[in-house]
């Protein structure tokens, strides 16, 4: 590929990134903020005031109340008279910190299980105002901080409560390998000088991303690992905050665009939380929608997530190709970019039409979400440019793990068909099961399809265990039949 193609690639990645449904949004970020701060406001208003009523646990209640502007002395109990708030910067905002929202999840479900007759005892368990003002002073006093303002903190601190420490292993996903993050003082140092060229480089190529990425989050939780891979993930029960896992090798080799890509795909999840959770409408929670990524069934919600972060990533990726100049490094990345995104290829599809299936009072709450399949789109259609632009072997490589993509999307969809749901994916055409509920005929993207019930679908594991229980048999052929 010329360096002229790569160049024009690279900028029209970055022109679509100027186009991130999220970030022209008509709902200011103000906006957001203040009805997610009206919203969980109201819910731990219920939650303390729930609490209260218990006679040993009314000092802590006062004590957990005085966080957060408006609940404490008493005002937990008089929430319909509370004053409209508006939402301070996410750095200063509690109902957006990490540990108070850890807390305050703990405290609802320890009353939550023991509904109509609380154990006082458990209750007081999440009522621990020495440790909760630990977890924030790890979180408001964090070991190193960026330039940009963001903190790092570690995520594997003994300082941690037992509330937090549970939550963010529970957060994390699940590593390759055995090692834990190490979080000592060197690795926090070549840790935050990698994270400041990576937002750095962020700042140049996606100026609306990191204005986004700045101000949705405040802390990341932050380790090195010895095996090779590095690990991202975020959670809406962590506001405000997400966990990075670097690797050595990641440090060692200094590909901060890599990092950076990884960090524009955790804000997305983050901006769209933040956005969906703050709306007065709820997606609905049915699991309708099997996932390309996940082979399993999804909510909409989860879709939606999948078609807007992981095309943000690719996109930024791309805009990073131009700056790679050793051509076997970017020939490793443009075939990363081209696997990442194939299975973007159903699922775009299944996000547009879960969209059309919504209510009207939900788009209209939820407005910016609907562009959301058309942009990603659109990324996609620039990563098949870049395909064209693969030499020959590349190419055919790449269509064949395309087709395997479609192949394994219908065989996930016999096996959820085989056990009496319906999935909605639009490429999905007609089906029959047999008599004996063992096998079904499926038509999937122009394909025929015939699929055996596996005996336990354990649909995440790798995709080559379809291959035993499918059979295609191309469209002129089944006509000859």
């Amino acid at each position: 590929m010329s360096a002229t193609r790569i160049q024009q690639l690279a900028d029209e990645a970055r022109h679509l990134l100027k186009g991130n449904p999220l970030m022209a949004s008509t709902v200011s970020r103000q906006r957001v903020a203040t009805r997610n701060l009206l919203k969980r406001r109201f819910q731990y208003g219920r939650t303390l005031a729930a609490a209260s009523k218990l006679a040993d646990c009314s000092v802590g209640v006062q004590a957990l109340a005085g966080y957060f502007p408006g609940l404490a002395d008493d005002g937990y109990a008089r929430l319909l008279e509370l004053s409209p708030a508006v939402a301070g910067s996410v750095s200063t905002d509690p109902y957006r910190s990490s540990v108070l929202a850890a807390w305050m999840g703990g405290l609802a479900r320890s009353l939550e299980w023991q509904a109509g007759s609380p154990n006082e005892q458990i209750v007081r368990r999440y009522l621990r105002t020495d440790l909760i003002a630990s977890d924030l002073e790890l979180e408001r006093q964090p070991a190193r901080r960026l330039s940009c303002g963001i903190g790092l903190v570690r995520i594997e601190s003994p300082a941690w409560s037992h509330v937090m420490q549970a939550l963010l292993r529970q957060s994390m996903p699940d590593y390759p390998g055995t090692d834990d993050p190490i979080t000592g003082d060197a690795e926090l140092d070549r840790v935050a000088d990698h994270l400041e060229k990576a937002f750095a480089l962020i700042a140049e190529l996606d100026v609306y991303g990191y204005q986004r990425l700045i101000a949705c989050l405040h802390t990341l939780h932050v380790g090195v690992r010895r095996e090779p891979s590095c690990s991202f993930s975020s959670s809406n029960e962590l506001p405000g905050s997400a966990m990075i896992a670097l690797s050595r090798e990641r440090l060692r080799d200094g590909d901060h665009a890599a990092t950076a890509a990884q960090l524009l795909h955790e804000a997305g999840h983050v901006l769209l939380g933040f956005y969906t959770t703050s709306a007065a409408a709820s997606l609905p929670g049915e699991f309708r929608y099997i996932s390309p990524y996940e082979n399993d069934l999804q909510t909409l919600e989860s879709i939606l997530h999948t078609a807007y972060a992981i095309p943000w990533e690719c996109a930024f990726r791309m805009a990073c190709l131009s700056a790679e100049v050793d051509p076997e490094h970017r020939a490793l990345k443009t075939a990363f970019i081209i696997a990442y995104a194939a299975r973007q290829i159903p699922l775009i599809d299944i996000a547009r039409k879960g969209i059309e299936r919504l209510g009207g009072d939900v788009l209209l709450d939820l407005p910016d979400i609907a562009a959301i399949p058309s942009w990603s789109g659109r990324i996609l259609f620039l990563v098949s440019q870049l395909l064209a632009e693969e030499p020959i072997v590349h190419r055919q490589a790449h269509l064949a793990e395309r087709q395997r993509v479609l192949d394994r999307q219908a065989w996930n969809i016999g096996q959820v068909l085989l056990r009496g749901k319906e999935p909605i994916d639009p490429r999905m055409g007609q089906r029959e099961i047999d008599d004996s509920g063992d096998n079904v005929c499926l038509w999937y993207d122009g394909r025929f399809h015939v699929i055996t019930k596996a005996a336990d679908h354990a649909m995440s594991k790798d995709y080559g265990r379809c291959a035993e229980t499918t059979r295609v048999t191309a469209p002129s052929e089944m006509e000859a039949m």
